[in-house]
């Protein structure tokens, strides 16, 4: 079995974290290769990838940036005596020094955190080195040459039993360096588990549970310990943020489970997102009750819109001109209403109003304010004969008035629109009678 795990930012912020990381490795035999992020923020320091891009900006400006390059030396000799290992940090930091100052490009100085990081967690568990630049590549419009990554990657590191990657960047074909985009260190991870063909990929961090229903408002919700990379790409569309969609794509078409771990935790299972839920799990096809606030609705009518060619085209080209995009659409006959995020709609108010008018010339337009989408999220929840009647039947009995409805055409949703000052309660109602009395 092979398993590929990675730790987060927050994990190698401190020796602390990192000797329950390593201890957690060193528990199972099966953990072949760790993908190690740059050190996060702490009480005591900037994270480290900040502090690299502080002291780019300076070097370019030609102003000092050896007390920030201090910082990072700091924070880094901390973690290296708590592991109390011998590492050539005053290589590194020299060699950091040098780059600066030849006018290595951002990318490449963003990227030595974890590089840094690499070796010395590689050093504390005694295992071999390898850069990620000798095995991730991009092409030259900065996406991932996945076949030249995967040979490369899976030749590499099938010869050696065990070994450390850092996270974040790879190589451009002209040899530079090029990260990926700020937060998406999982993507690393991700290709490595699907080129060496791993088993399991796992995701480490601090805390890792997530709920049936917002712990907000349900402080007692139930765990959930199973879901699909469908249901976690819906999550991650109501807010509740589990992994980005592309690496739940990445995975899924390679077909690798991944699991939610916490250091923290480590008795705990985690949480297991696979294609398909394992036969002994047994649940109603409702697995969670989640929802964004702050939405308001634009209804515009208009005698003829069902027959008007590009009327469709017209409005949500207005949107994109005005960079608000539009959550969710609906519409009948004379009338369309889209969704979209209040924020975003309050910047730009008076000119997107202005414009629908004189573009569209509609009958009546109005703006419904504040209002919650409520996401009911399962597998296979537009087959449950009887959902809608348990879905409204709860909400109906704490007096809520359901101001949208939209069931997703993948069967994996039922989103309802309810005010804002309606949250709680709906999500209260709809967790007790949907998610705690399960689908009968």
């Amino acid at each position: 079995m092979i398993i590929v795990s990675k730790f987060g930012g927050s994990i190698t912020a401190n020796s602390e974290n990192l000797i329950k990381a390593a201890n957690i490795i060193k528990s199972n035999p099966d953990r072949c290769y760790v993908i190690a992020s740059a050190p996060a923020q702490t009480l005591k320091s900037s994270g480290i990838t900040n502090l690299l891009y502080m002291c780019h900006s300076s070097c370019s400006h030609k102003e000092n940036y050896h007390e920030i390059l201090n910082q990072i030396s700091a924070h880094y000799s901390e973690i290296i005596n708590g592991l109390e290992i011998n590492f050539d940090l005053d290589a590194e930091i020299k060699a950091l020094d040098k780059d600066l100052l030849s006018g290595k490009n951002l990318d490449f100085i963003g990227s030595r955190g974890e590089y840094i990081m690499g070796k010395i967690f590689a050093s504390y568990l005694g295992w071999d080195f390898i850069d990620a630049a000798e095995i991730i590549f991009f092409n030259d419009d900065g996406t991932l040459n996945q076949e030249k990554t995967f040979l490369a990657a899976n030749k590499r590191l099938k010869s050696l039993k065990h070994a450390v990657i850092p996270t974040f960047y790879g190589s451009m074909p002209n040899g530079e360096i090029k990260t990926f985009s700020r937060g998406d260190g999982d993507s690393s991870g991700a290709i490595i588990a699907c080129a060496v063909n791993a088993d399991l990929f796992e995701k480490w961090s601090e805390t890792a549970k997530t709920y049936s229903a917002d712990p907000a408002v349900i402080p007692d919700s139930e765990v959930i310990k199973n879901m699909t990379y469908s249901e976690a790409i819906e999550l991650n569309y109501i807010g509740i943020n589990i992994i980005i969609d592309s690496v739940l794509f990445m995975l899924r078409d390679s077909n690798i489970p991944l699991k939610i771990c916490s250091i923290n935790d480590p008795d705990y299972s985690g949480m297991l997102i696979s294609a398909n839920l394992p036969e002994n799990i047994s649940r109603g096809a409702a697995m969670c009750i989640a929802g964004r606030r702050n939405f308001d609705v634009i209804h515009i009518e208009k005698y003829g819109l069902n027959k008007e060619f590009g009327f469709g085209e017209k409005l949500f080209g207005l949107f994109a001109s005005h960079h608000v995009p539009c959550e969710h659409c609906l519409s009948s006959i004379y009338k369309m209403s889209v969704v979209i995020k209040n924020l975003m709609f309050n910047l730009r108010y008076k000119e997107v109003i202005s414009d629908i008018k004189k573009l569209i010339n509609p009958d009546s337009i109005t703006v419904e304010k504040n209002l919650s989408l409520i996401a009911v999220i399962g597998q296979g929840m537009g087959t449950v004969y009887g959902k809608f009647e348990k879905i409204f039947a709860a909400l109906a009995g704490a007096h809520i008035n359901v101001r949208m409805i939209d069931q997703g055409s993948d069967d994996l949703n039922i989103i309802i629109g309810v005010a804002d000052e309606d949250y709680n309660n709906a999500v209260k109602a709809l967790y007790e009678n949907v998610i705690i009395k399960k689908d009968e």
